[in-house]
């Protein structure tokens, strides 16, 4: 009775607390956007959005949390939920410093006890024969994926960007350089991506360079399925290449010169295994629509898309248990970043620069829909030097110059100095762009002065630096954009069957038409793809042939002693009959 008294004395606040619990999720993302718009020192309704957001650090990573590329999205494997990168790029330890494990771990659980909500760091420069167990381990831990370099600045595991012909940019050394690479790494489930390029096609005249590139990346491939097969490791690595934000020339813009190099290293150099992925994306593209008209599937946004990710999967599957090999021999990567330094003013936005320009994030976003696999910013940040450059010079009388002093400060931190991002372009990331862009890393924890988010540096490889305002600021824009999705998940519908489908129905290109289009626009002439040979089908020849071979061998072999024998025994019957004579 007592337990019944108070369940029937309690039914208004039960109601008042389920009302809340309702309407906060839906009008906090509103209070923050507008917190952001704010011209005045008065930061209360930003301190009050974050107040009320609780820090939820992400779940340990364990063996079935590996994250797969499935057309153009990212997936995390145990829970068939999309995957967006929120990272950091990590520095560079100084060279003659030896690796500790302990300075790497100790920058990790520096952000985790700052509360950031990020969940991914990107490596520039690690030593295949170094073990890296208890960095990946402690990482895991904590929730945080990370992406290693397949490719070094000297030694063996270098691409030289400056050679046309394969045998000097792409070395049987930098294959078993790469090898040596994932055998190390690939046992770790949050080792995300493998990168083997960046920056290396970054001017008209270092494209001669991309064949070696694109075949690298094929080799890598090839390999590794051939190691799943023979249960050597436990999966494909996801392939990287990161590409400078910059245009070929006067020819070809930033955004159109990104839509090349994608469609180049994605592209498929033979006709008929073209034409059967094209009519395979048909199929498949068909039975969706024919399933959707017949309301097989669920209508909400989160059903709909759990079960198109789980159609899409089995498609996938289907693709990739087909025997004929040959189907992505051209697709030398899974994933392709672009390094960019733009969003240089606190009043740029995502379609308009400050300056009135068209905005590079929109420029992007639009130029690569039809890439046809999940786009990354692989290093994002503009530089210190160039960042609202022109709002703090009084001879320019730029507009927004007396608006400078009214940005708002970051809640928790240091104030911001000049230079010092807002990270402003965070939020339409992970939102605006998320149907085709997978996230970012921000650049970075330390490195170059123009780009560094904690202060007192260099990084010694040993002891962890000091947080700015710089890093305030993405940790804030960080929070603001997770609480704008969480809301934006829980009150929206999609109701057309055209966006989410648009996420997976897309082809490679065909080689030669991507080639032709780059002699017409940029006077580029490559190498025929088709003419460098492959060091995985060198040795992994199969074992009939290599019998066949060694029965050969043998036969020859037999033969010539026969003979040589034979010829022995004619000599010294000619001698002994000389002799007698």
């Amino acid at each position: 009775m007592r337990s019944s008294t108070y369940i029937t004395t309690s039914k208004r606040p039960i109601k008042m607390l389920t009302f809340f619990t309702k309407i906060i999720p839906t009008i906090l993302p509103i209070l923050v956007l507008f917190s952001n718009h704010v011209k005045c020192k008065d930061t209360n309704l930003t301190s009050f959005a974050t107040t009320i957001a609780t820090y939820s650090p992400p779940s340990a990573i364990g063996p079935k949390d590996t994250i797969t590329v499935q057309n153009k999205q990212l997936y995390k494997q145990s829970t068939n939920a999309k995957f967006y990168l929120k990272g950091i790029a990590f520095p560079d330890p100084p060279p003659s410093t030896p690796y500790n494990a302990q300075g790497w771990i100790d920058m990790l659980h520096q952000l985790h006890n700052l509360q950031t909500p990020y969940n991914a760091v990107r490596i520039y420069r690690m030593d295949p024969k170094t073990d890296y167990s208890e960095f990946f381990n402690e990482a895991a831990k904590l929730g945080v994926y990370v992406m290693v370099p397949l490719t070094s600045a000297q030694g063996k595991g270098v691409i030289n960007r400056d050679a046309a012909s394969p045998k000097k940019c792409y070395t049987r050394s930098l294959f078993r350089y790469g090898k040596s690479c994932i055998r190390n790494y690939i046992h770790y489930p949050n080792v995300i991506a493998g990168l083997i390029g960046n920056e290396v096609m970054n001017s008209v005249q270092t494209w001669i360079s991309a064949p070696c590139v694109k075949a690298y990346g094929r080799d890598l491939k090839t390999w590794m399925r051939y190691e799943v097969k023979k249960g050597a490791i436990p999966r494909v690595l996801p392939l990287v290449y990161a590409a400078q934000n910059t245009g070929l020339g006067a020819a070809a813009s930033p955004a159109r010169a990104m839509k090349l190099t994608v469609d180049y290293l994605t592209c498929i150099p033979n006709v008929y295994t073209w034409e059967r992925a094209t009519l395979r994306r048909q199929q498949q593209e068909q039975e969706l629509k024919t399933v959707s008209k017949n309301h097989e599937n669920p209508t909400t946004t989160s059903t709909k898309q759990t079960w198109f990710h789980h159609k899409s999967g089995e498609m996938q599957k289907d693709n990739d248990d087909d025997d004929d090999d040959d189907d992505d021999d051209g697709t030398a990567i899974d994933i392709f970043g672009i390094n960019v330094e733009s969003w240089c003013s606190s009043f740029d936005t995502y379609k308009t620069n400050a300056d009135g320009t068209t905005g590079t994030y929109y420029q992007l976003h639009q130029g690569l829909q039809n890439a046809s696999i999940p786009l990354l910013f692989s290093e994002m940040g503009c530089g210190h030097d160039l960042y609202n450059h022109d709002l703090y010079d009084k001879e320019h009388l730029n507009d927004h110059y007396s608006e400078i002093k009214n940005i708002p400060e970051n809640t928790d931190g240091p104030k911001r100095k000049k230079g010092e991002r807002t990270w402003s372009q965070i939020p339409f990331v992970l939102n605006e762009m998320s149907d085709s862009w997978a996230g970012f890393f921000a650049y970075a924890y330390a490195g170059s002065p123009e780009f560094v988010m904690f202060d007192n540096g260099p990084w010694d490889g040993v002891h962890t630096l000091t947080p700015t305002a710089d890093f305030y600021s993405w940790k804030e824009q960080l929070d603001k954009a997770m609480m704008v999705a969480a809301a934006s998940n829980s009150t929206s519908e999609d109701t057309t069957n055209d966006a989410w489908m648009r996420e997976v129905m897309t082809t490679p290109p065909l080689c030669s038409t991507v080639e032709l289009e780059l002699k017409e626009v940029c006077d580029i002439e490559l190498q025929d793809f088709n003419q460098i040979s492959s060091f995985v089908r060198q040795q992994e020849e199969p074992a009939s042939e290599y019998l066949i071979l060694l029965i050969v061998s043998l036969i020859v072999v037999g033969w010539a002693s026969w003979k040589i024998v034979n010829v022995r025994q004619m000599q010294l019957s000619r001698k002994e009959y000389e002799m007698i004579v």
